[in-house]
This record gives C-alpha cells, sequence and structure tokens, in this order.
C-alpha cells in the first residue's frame, strides 16, 4: 500500500447534461460502517417522488454539511440529547 498523499485535482469537470433537480425533503439513515444513504426527494400535490439517492462516507459528509452551515450562515444547536435507541 502506497503512504503517498493523493494529488488534489486541479480542476473539476462540469457534466451540464446532468439535469436540475428542485427537492424539498432528505431522507437519511447511517449505518455502523460509517457509510450515510441519502434519498432527496419532492413532495406534490398527490405524492412525494424520490429524485436521488446517495451514498456517502462520514467524513465527506460532514465537510459538505460544513460547507453548507457556512454558504448559509446557519448554524444550528442541539436541543437535547437523547439515548441510543430511544423513540424520543
Amino acid at each position: 500500500m502506497s503512504t503517498r498523499k493523493k494529488a488534489t485535482p486541479t480542476e473539476t469537470y462540469i457534466n451540464n447534461d446532468l439535469p436540475l433537480l428542485y427537492v424539498d425533503d432528505v431522507y437519511t439513515r447511517h449505518r455502523v460502517d460509517g457509510i450515510n444513504y441519502l434519498s432527496f426527494r419532492t413532495s406534490l400535490p398527490d405524492l412525494v417522488v424520490e429524485q436521488v439517492r446517495l451514498m456517502i462516507d462520514d467524513e465527506h459528509l460532514h465537510l459538505i454539511i460544513d460547507y453548507l452551515c457556512q454558504a448559509t450562515n446557519y448554524f444550528p444547536k442541539k436541543t437535547s440529547e437523547t439515548k441510543r435507541g430511544s423513540s424520543k
């Protein structure tokens, strides 16, 4: 196994063929192996439509959350502690 750090890409390829999606909800599940499932959804008058599904590791999800908080200047506070397995 190589101990060298991966080089950070200098360019980002923008795929203009991807559609632009509007979402107003996200459903999440966290796995014990540190992988997260995200399902982005749109609510319509008579149904909910899943737009896209993602799998992302904890480290990269935390970076995205940090970026979104900074970009929107919104830093939520944890309101209460709940015990693992609690339904509240």
